[in-house]
């Protein structure tokens, strides 16, 4: 299985032989808010040396998470194997964002977060329909039935 892992606990998962992906920046499972990272010198600094290691252990690819835009560009150019962004600009090889966040099922205000649909209401309208066609007893007509 693959997993994901900070700095913090790569070595004993990397020495394991199991297939893993990096995560930097922001990590929402402990983050008590939404904040970007690697904004000032010190942060920067510590995001790179953390990548770099990163990378030196093995994993396979790094999710950057609201790693401020120079820095993932930075780190981007810095390590050989690809960065993921999540709310880290273009600089990084490739993006991903929740596909509940995406489709706007979800009612997060995240920075970071473009609703490319609002499958929401189409899902809210088709439960309404299927309600009303049950309740009226129009569903399931003999074409659905057997």
């Amino acid at each position: 299985p693959r997993s994901t892992l900070s700095s913090s606990s790569a070595a004993s998962d990397v020495y394991k032989r199991q297939p893993l992906m990096g995560h930097l920046g922001l990590l929402p499972q402990t983050a008590g808010k939404f904040r970007f990272q690697g904004k000032n010198k010190s942060e920067k600094n510590k995001l790179l040396k953390e990548a770099k290691l990163l990378e030196s252990l093995g994993v396979f690819s790094m999710i950057l998470e609201c790693v401020e835009t120079s820095t993932a560009k930075e780190i981007t150019k810095s390590i050989k194997i690809p960065t993921i962004g999540i709310g880290s600009s273009v600089h990084c090889d490739g993006q991903v964002l929740v596909t509940d966040d995406l489709l706007g099922l979800n009612e997060t205000n995240i920075r970071f977060v473009k609703k490319f649909a609002n499958i929401k209401s189409a899902i809210k309208n088709g439960l309404k329909k299927f309600k009303k066609e049950v309740t009226n007893k129009n569903y399931p007509s003999k074409k659905y039935s057997y």
